[in-house]
């Protein structure tokens, strides 16, 4: 779809690579002004430049979601730099940590306890923190678009998925009760919830032993895996005017892999 995005400033974290960079490439394909946010610079730099060179301003700021001191941080010196945010798209936060974990796909049986704080945070708490650190901004302008990234594993029970699963079902039930709160302040608050995707991080999944089940999922999704470039679309029509009427709301992009209720 097309949209007309001219005037607005989106922040999208996680924007560096994968789902959240595709989603900063649409918005400012559609007019926006971008800023990038992740934890590698150079990646991030290199999407800025991609983005200028349509004409669009962007920035990086470098801010790990997981901290919200630094994600309020970079909320200010976007203000400061740019003027405003009209769109914060909350992605991102899953990928390895600095000292190597990822949190991914385990049987609980084999989560460490004191691993379970990491998937709340990844899958539910980042976003929180986002969202948070732009509350107050949107507020004081009366409007503004909020897009949380989350994932089936919330809304569909599936082995391996378990505490990825329950921090998704909190980022989707919060998004349903902070849309609700938000709407005296004309904030809209979405949530998209993937399944499979093929991402850079997928593809490299593929070639570890976790590659047989992901191929049988594969097969099993009548539309074909979902692409990056699926999400980007949800996310332009939740970022843009067209979504005017719909707020709380949770899409999910799955390919016809499930039906969740």
């Amino acid at each position: 779809m097309r949209a007309d995005l001219s005037g607005k400033v989106a922040l999208v974290t996680g924007a560096t690579k994968d789902i959240g960079k595709v989603v900063a490439l649409k918005l400012a394909e559609n007019g926006a002004d971008v800023v990038i946010n992740g934890r590698d610079a150079e990646r991030g730099l290199k999407v800025v430049e991609q983005i200028k060179a349509m004409g669009r301003k962007a920035i990086f700021e470098k801010a790990d979601i997981y901290k919200y001191p630094e994600v309020r941080q970079m909320v200010l010196n976007v203000i400061g730099k740019l003027g405003k945010i009209d769109i914060l798209v909350a992605s991102g936060g899953a990928s390895a940590r600095p000292d190597g974990w990822v949190p991914g796909h385990q049987f609980f049986r084999d989560i460490a306890p004191e691993r379970y704080i990491d998937f709340a945070m990844s899958h539910w708490l980042s976003r929180a923190n986002c969202v948070r650190a732009v509350l107050d901004h949107m507020i004081e302008r009366q409007s503004g678009r909020i897009i949380l990234i989350s994932a089936d594993s919330g809304r569909v029970a599936t082995p391996r998925e378990s505490m990825n699963g329950a921090g998704a079902a909190a980022t989707m039930l919060m998004a349903r009760a902070l849309a609700s709160e938000f709407t005296r302040w004309g904030i809209r608050v979405n949530c998209l919830s993937l399944t499979v995707t093929e991402t850079e991080s997928y593809k490299e999944a593929r070639g570890t032993p976790l590659g047989q089940v992901l191929k049988k999922i594969e097969q099993a999704i009548p539309f074909g895996i979902t692409k990056p470039e699926d999400v980007a679309e949800a996310a332009l029509f939740f970022a843009s005017e067209e979504s005017k009427q719909i707020t709380g709301q949770v899409l999910s992009i799955n390919g016809g892999l499930s039906s969740p209720g």
